[in-house]
This record gives structure tokens, sequence and C-alpha cells, in this order.
């Protein structure tokens, strides 16, 4: 059984996430809304889990193969 790790729970800011990805803060937006990249919003703000962000950079680099 795998255990979840302190940076598999670490929340992200969309800032923070464009940052990681090295894209536009507006790309992450479109990613969250259409479903690309799964984020949970409080309030006004969206946080996203750093896995999730992982994730998807797995997914893009797979798919340019």
């Amino acid at each position: 059984m795998a255990t979840e790790t302190t940076q598999d729970r670490e929340l992200l800011t969309v800032d923070q996430a464009a940052a990681y990805l090295q894209i536009h803060r507006i790309t992450v937006y479109r990613y969250i809304r259409t479903g690309v990249l799964p984020a949970a919003k409080l309030g006004k703000l969206y946080r996203i889990y750093r896995r999730d962000v992982e994730a998807l950079l797995a997914a893009l680099t797979n798919t340019g193969k």
C-alpha cells in the first residue's frame, strides 16, 4: 500500500502551478475549466494538488512521443 507524502498533499495556487509548468496563468485556468487539471475552488481562489500538476506534466510529456 502506497503512503501519501506531504508533497502529495501540497496545494498550489494558480500562479504557483503556472510557474511550475512554465505556462501562463490563463492557460492554467483553461485547463481547470475544461477539466484537464483538477482543482478545488475555495471562495474565489483555486487550489491545485502538486501531484495533479505533475500528473498533467507527465501526461503532456508522454503524448509528445
